[in-house]
Formats: structure tokens, sequence, C-alpha cells
């Protein structure tokens, strides 16, 4: 296994560029989620086009006048939370989260001491930190099978499968290292930061440690389950990074997302990136992992149906009885 492992970092290794742009993608979604934490201390931000001046009854709120209303990109991003259009007589509220919070703002706009009610619950440095960083890590695993894929694509497997070394072992060995260059250096990064003193990283490194731990894990078997059913390698990596990168914007990574369309937010509920987003805010707000046990539950378990999955459809592929 020590050998197999050499060889495959050798040949990583010969494509380090790849391996480098990925983590300064990451360590630059690290410090952008720090500067988005800091950069004020208002936590519900409002553009209101026309009516009378708003009276701000809390810094956690911020109205923003505007001349005409915005592009929907505006919203989207993250720029304003929601947009307010008080030229008619009653307010038009667009916004990306839903219903309940509509409901909340107008009775804001009718009693600003009504503040406590539009709050937001987006957590601290750290789900920032880990939202920022979410996608590219993901992103990063699927490329990250390049060897698994290379080695259908070049046949390379049919020959390794007639040596003395077992399936499993050998499935395992790209599985093990996959996850290996997927945890080892995101750790680092944020391990690195928090000793410099660079910035507050919001949580403790043994809750990086598990956390990061639980995400490489999904990430890892969703990639190799991908892998598993494309002969080309650079099928499997563009489709693979366009499901993880659609998937995760849509489970709130950046920015919250709530249509108000039930069928829709629920499909969003399940994905497991929003999943893992919810027990990073958890612990994050002082619960214990036992407190969340079925969010991990069900993030081990869908990544373990994932890796049964690959297995059985590269057993099939390759090993004849």
């Amino acid at each position: 296994m020590i050998a197999m492992f050499r060889n495959d970092w050798a040949r990583t290794w010969q494509n380090k560029a790849r391996l480098f742009v990925m983590l300064g993608l990451i360590l630059v979604s690290i410090f952008l989620a720090v500067f988005v934490s800091s950069k004020g201390n208002f936590s519900t931000k409002i553009g209101v086009i026309g009516g009378p001046k708003q009276e701000v009854a809390s810094d956690t709120v911020k109205i923003v006048p505007l001349s005409k209303e915005p592009n929907k990109s505006a919203l989207a991003l993250g720029t304003y939370d929601a947009i307010v259009d008080m030229r008619q007589e009653t307010p038009v509220i667009s916004t990306f989260k839903g219903a309940e919070y509509k409901k909340e703002l107008m009775n804001y706009l009718k009693d600003p001491q009504s503040i406590k009610a539009i709050q937001k619950n987006e957590g601290g440095t750290g789900s920032k930190i880990i939202g920022y960083m979410l996608m590219f890590l993901l992103m990063f695993s699927v490329t990250n099978m390049l060897l698994f894929s290379e080695d259908k694509e070049k046949h390379i497997m049919e020959r390794i499968i007639t040596t003395p070394i077992s399936f499993i072992k050998l499935f395992a060995n790209y599985a093990l290292f996959a996850w290996l260059v997927l945890f080892i250096p995101n750790l680092l990064i944020i391990a690195g930061i928090s000793f410099l003193g660079l910035t507050d990283i919001g949580l403790s490194l043994m809750n990086y440690t598990i956390l990061i731990g639980v995400i490489t894990l999904f990430a890892t078997a969703f990639a190799v389950c991908n892998a598993s059913f494309f002969q080309v390698a650079d099928t499997a990596s563009m489709l693979g990074s366009m499901i993880m990168m659609i998937t995760t914007l849509l489970s709130g990574s950046f920015f919250s997302l709530d249509n108000g369309n039930k069928f829709f937010n629920d499909l969003i509920h399940w994905l497991p990136q929003k999943q893992f987003l919810e027990l990073v805010k958890n612990i994050e707000a002082g619960q214990s992992y036992g407190d969340n046990f079925q969010l991990l539950f069900y993030l081990i378990g869908i990544s373990a149906v994932l890796m049964i999955i690959a297995i059985a459809k590269t057993r099939k592929e390759y090993v004849r009885n």
C-alpha cells in the first residue's frame, strides 16, 4: 500500500500546478470569508427605493436608499438581503429568503422596534470560512480523482487487475489517497492561519479536523462514484465539477437561497452540502456532535452509499469471476 501511495504521489506531483491553484483558491476563499465577517456590524442590508427615510432601530440592520431598482443579481450575490419598493401604496419586497423573511421584514417596516425578528442566523466566522471554502474543496475532490480516471481511460486498470493486488486493496488505495490529498492540505491551511495568528478562525482546530474530515469523506465518495461511470477523465471532471458547483450554490454556501417554493426548498434541504452547513452552524453555536447525530449519520451514510455504488460499478466492469 505504501509503494502504491508513493507512486500516486509521484504522479500527482507531476501535475503540481493544479494542486497549488486549487489550494490557492481555498486560501483566498478563507480570507474572503474573514473579510465579509468583519465588514460592519449590521447583519441585514435592505435597499429601499423611494418613500420616507426609514428609522433604523439597531446597528444589525442597514438601510440603503436607492434611486432605482438594482439588478436581481444584487440579491443573488448578497449585496442586499432584500429590496423594498416604497413607491407604491403598499411596499413591494423582493428577496430570495422566502415568505417568512418577507413577513418579518414587513413587520419591521411597520414597527422598526421589532428588529429582533429579522436578525439573520448566519453563524459566525467559522461558518463563513467553511461555507466559502466548501465549493472549491468539493470541486478539488473531483479533479483529485484524475489518477483513477486516467487509469481507466488509458486501460491501465485492466493490467493492474491482472496482478496479485486485490481489487478491494486497489480501490481503497485510490479512495484513501484522494481523501488524504484533500484532507491534509486543507487542515494545514487552517492550522497555519491559526498558529500564525493571521485572523480568528471561529472554531477550534479539533472541530475543524472533524468537520473537514466529514466533508472530505463525502467529497471523495462522490468523486470516485462520479469517475466510476465515465471512461474519459475530462468528461468525469467536467460533469462532476458542474454538479458540485450548482448544488453547493443552491445549498447556501455563499448566500441563503429561498424562493418560497416548498418543494424546491425541501429538495435543497436534503443536499449533503446543506446538511453539512447546518452541522457547522450548530457546532459553532455550542451544540455537541451527539446533539447532531442525525446530520452526521446522514452525511456518513450517503458517503457510504456512493462508495458502495462506485465499488460495485467498477468491480462489475473490471473483475471477471
